[in-house]
């Protein structure tokens, strides 16, 4: 008897694995499209800072890098009134009953998940806005876009759709990453403030 349930989870399991396997392409499909054509300002939109000066300075970059951010905060809180409204409606009201507990896991799932997300985009976006060129800072609110959009979708695909959301937001994360990698490390973005000691 157990092994023909075992089975049959099973089955359903790689039914929704089949199904997912399409939203997971799209969402890699098109986060990666979205961040290469900001990276290489081909969006349909533009950011002017210091009126497109050349060489714009660090305080305006981080000014509106950080004003982005607080978009970014949009899902977290979404997240936490979700809890939260599940408390007060339920008998979860009490954090130290196990019957309630279970009925805010999935939701407190979800809001630890975003905050981890919130705090790795937060790291990347301060970093990327100290290296990128002024025609690519298109790439931070298309980072921003795609970090709100994937968590929405995370949300509200939870459990079973949720690769799409979480698929969106690696591969942006994973996009940054590498581009930051590569003008910190390869470019020498970085080894240029290490210098040989004179004896």
């Amino acid at each position: 008897m157990t092994s023909e349930a075992e089975t049959k989870q099973k089955v359903e399991l790689r039914k929704s694995q089949r199904k997912n396997i399409p939203l997971m392409i799209l969402s890699i499909i098109i986060t990666t499209s979205v961040l290469t054509f900001a990276l290489f300002d081909q969006l349909p939109w533009t950011i002017t800072i210091d009126n497109n000066i050349k060489t714009l300075s660090l305080e305006n970059r981080l000014i509106f890098t950080i004003q982005l951010l607080f978009i970014d905060c949009f899902p977290l809180l979404f997240s936490i009134f979700a809890v939260i409204h599940r408390r007060v409606t339920t008998i979860a009201l009490n954090p130290l009953d196990p019957k309630g507990q279970i009925l805010v896991e999935q939701r407190q799932r979800i809001l630890q998940n975003t905050l981890e997300q919130l705090i790795i985009k937060l790291i990347l976006s301060l970093t990327l806005c100290t290296i990128i060129q002024p025609n690519e800072l298109t790439l931070l609110p298309a980072f921003t876009i795609l970090f709100v959009i994937g968590r929405f979708s995370f949300v509200f695909g939870y459990p079973k759709y949720r690769s799409f959301g979480f698929l969106m937001n690696l591969t942006s994360t994973i996009f940054v990453f590498i581009l930051i990698s590569h003008r910190l490390f390869i470019q020498g973005t970085l080894l240029q403030y290490v210098k040989c000691k004179s004896k």
